[in-house]
């Protein structure tokens, strides 16, 4: 039903597999067993007459050299095998620029929280140093930020929740893709609403631009103002047209369309030669009782 609703309303949808907080040896052990692979096949195959799913993520701060870049392959090979539609990445740490484990990937994905849990002052050298680096170590791919904000447990916290969007956002607002030599491809909020968790000390994350009670916090009609703006500045002229460069390649294998006419055929033809065959049994055969009657 989410992703019906997004389809109709227009919005954009980043989907990915649980490889949460992954670990060289939760890599190595969901990769040899196939638990990444099946839950990537699924929601592929799943999801795939879906049009607002952009993006497919196949892991999300996780951690790990070579088993991560590994996994992120191989899962990106199955992926286009299935779809081959969708741009592919990974939700990786902000902490670690020089993170190249989205080598292999369309996008380079990030989680943001400088000035938060790591990363020193928050500030606008902070973010925008960073930002910097994260398209010097992609220069070629969209870096998409997949998560940014803070929590506020408290009406106390509220005005630093809301700098840590004004200052954040401000810099990522900078450097988008709809600006001449912008590169950011995305600004995801965490998250809309606070939410129970299983964290050990924590029942609730009061990340949320809504309070439990649903009233909007500051930073909510921070987000809104902001968002709102730059999605009309980011609003093409009527009649513009995007030229791509680019070069089209189809997505289904060699003999794809000959191998499914092959099954359809399959599945005709052997019900009906066994329909038949019954058929010509019965009508040549009569009944053994009726032999039997006879004499």
């Amino acid at each position: 039903m989410l992703l019906t609703l997004a389809d109709r309303l227009g919005f954009g949808v980043w989907e990915e597999i649980p490889l949460y907080h992954y670990t060289p040896e939760t890599f190595q052990v969901a990769m040899d067993r196939g638990v990444a692979a099946q839950m990537l096949a699924e929601m592929a195959l799943r999801d795939m007459n879906h049009p607002s799913v952009l993006f497919h993520g196949f892991a999300n701060e996780s951690t790990g050299g070579g088993e991560r870049r590994g996994a992120l392959v191989a899962l990106r090979d199955l992926d286009r095998r299935l779809d081959g539609t969708r741009l592919t990445g990974q939700a990786a740490y902000g902490s670690d620029p020089e993170d190249d484990s989205s080598a292999g990937l369309d996008v380079a994905g990030y989680t943001l929280y400088l000035g938060v849990f790591y990363g020193g002052p928050l500030d606008p050298a902070t973010i925008g140093g960073a930002l910097q680096r994260f398209h010097a170590r992609y220069p070629r791919k969209p870096v998409m930020i997949l998560e940014f904000g803070r929590w506020a447990d408290s009406t106390a916290d509220e005005p630093e929740q809301t700098r840590v969007f004004e200052v954040t956002y401000g810099q990522i607002a900078q450097r988008f893709d709809t600006l001449p030599s912008g590169f950011v491809g995305a600004a995801v909020w965490w998250t809309l609403d606070d939410y129970w968790t299983q964290r050990p000390g924590i029942q609730i994350e009061h990340f949320g631009l809504y309070r439990p009670d649903g009233s909007l916090r500051p930073v909510g009609v921070a987000v809104a103002q902001a968002y709102a703006a730059d999605s009309a500045t980011a609003r093409r002229p009527p009649g513009g047209r995007v030229v791509s460069g680019g070069v089209g390649v189809g997505a289904a294998r060699t003999g794809a369309s000959r191998r499914l006419a092959g099954l359809v055929t399959y599945a005709i033809a052997l019900p009906a030669l066994l329909l038949g065959a019954l058929v010509l049994l019965l009508v040549v055969r009569p009944p053994t009782r009726a032999k039997a009657a006879a004499r």
